[in-house]
This record gives C-alpha cells, sequence and structure tokens, in this order.
C-alpha cells in the first residue's frame, strides 16, 4: 500500500492513553545495599499511600518495598511491589512498578534531598502490573497501564493512564 493511499484498516491501531487514577505511595528511609556490579542499589519499605481515581479508592498496605538502582550514568531503575486494599480490605490488588527516572545531576539530587522540584525537569515514566481476585477490578489484570511519576518529599506520586 503507498502512504498517499491513506491507513489501511489493516494497520496496527494507535493507541491512546486514559487517565486511570493517581497513585501515592509513601516509603521509609531507604537503605544501601551497596555499590553492586550494576550499580548503588537501594531499597525501601513502603509503608502507606493512597491510590484514586473515577471508580476506585484504595489505601496502599504498609507491605512492600520501593528498589531503586543507579548506574554509572547517573540514570536509575526502579521496582516497586506494593498492596492497595478498595472497598474496606475487600478488593485487594497487587501493583508491580518498573520504569526509569533520570535528570541532570543537580535535579536528582535536589530530589534526593526532597526538595521541591519540577517534574518536566526530569523524566520519571514506567508501567504498572496490577494483580487481583476483584471481580469489579478484574479488568486491570488484562490492561496495559502506563505511569508518569514525579516525587514530592517523601511521597512519590504516579498518575496512571490506561493504554486502550
Amino acid at each position: 500500500m503507498n502512504a498517499a493511499d491513506g491507513p489501511s484498516p489493516l494497520d496496527p491501531v494507535s493507541p491512546t492513553l486514559e487517565p486511570l487514577f493517581r497513585l501515592v505511595i509513601r516509603t521509609a528511609e531507604p537503605v544501601s545495599v551497596g555499590e553492586t556490579p550494576a550499580g548503588a542499589h537501594t531499597v525501601a519499605a513502603v509503608s502507606g499511600g493512597l491510590l484514586t481515581g473515577p471508580g476506585i479508592d484504595a489505601v496502599v498496605q504498609p507491605v512492600g518495598t520501593e528498589s531503586r538502582l543507579v548506574r554509572a550514568d547517573g540514570s536509575s531503575s526502579y521496582a516497586i511491589d506494593l498492596v492497595a486494599a478498595a472497598d474496606g480490605g475487600s478488593n485487594v490488588m497487587r501493583l508491580t512498578l518498573r520504569g526509569f527516572l533520570f535528570g541532570t545531576a543537580e535535579v536528582i539530587g535536589a530530589l534526593d534531598r526532597g526538595d521541591e522540584v519540577d517534574s518536566a525537569t526530569y523524566y520519571f515514566r514506567g508501567t504498572l502490573d496490577v494483580s487481583t481476585a476483584s471481580r469489579t477490578l478484574g479488568y486491570l489484570n488484562r490492561a496495559l497501564v502506563v505511569t508518569s511519576g514525579a516525587r514530592h518529599g517523601s511521597d512519590t506520586v504516579f498518575d496512571a493512564f490506561l493504554a486502550t
């Protein structure tokens, strides 16, 4: 097919992003694992938070971890595993976030100190997988969710979007 002919019904559908929810995570002070062959590794316990959005309000339970690996080039990869309970605990979800955080050394240093930093000055993106036995939230088991993050002092904030 010639590109001038326009899109074909056989072409892949371009995804769109629909706002799904906001996730605010609080963590304890990180513990340094040290300088590993892959980079400087820290781990922090998840101590709580909130998940709010249309049709869903949940409380982040004080279980789980946030793991961060700072590479030699200054970029970081992160992995967060947590549990959130909605509807008074009757709908429980396991959330697994993976992604990247990078910016200038000055910006990352300010974030690490807990300073307020314009989120447009750094890249904080990832994916989120949900596992739940909930009938009302079961659609999230098969959803592709992307996240955009920001740091606010001791809180990490993720806006989650459903890729349609």
